[in-house]
């Protein structure tokens, strides 16, 4: 997982719109939903055990 894709878990987990995250990192919104969708968004649950997984492989 590169460093774009986890500020991407990252502003997904703390509940920030997609919209508003693919804005942020200069995206399409469609990209963004899927590198969330595949780190478990919508819920943010499973978001926050993907960026502790991924620090851990780190």
């Amino acid at each position: 997982m590169n460093a774009t894709n986890t500020m991407i878990i990252t502003m997904l987990a703390e509940g920030n719109p997609v919209w508003y995250v693919a804005a942020m990192v200069n995206m399409r919104s469609h990209d963004v939903y899927e590198i969330g969708h595949a780190a478990g968004y919508p819920d943010k649950t499973k978001l926050r055990c993907a960026l502790l997984a991924a620090r851990r492989a780190a």
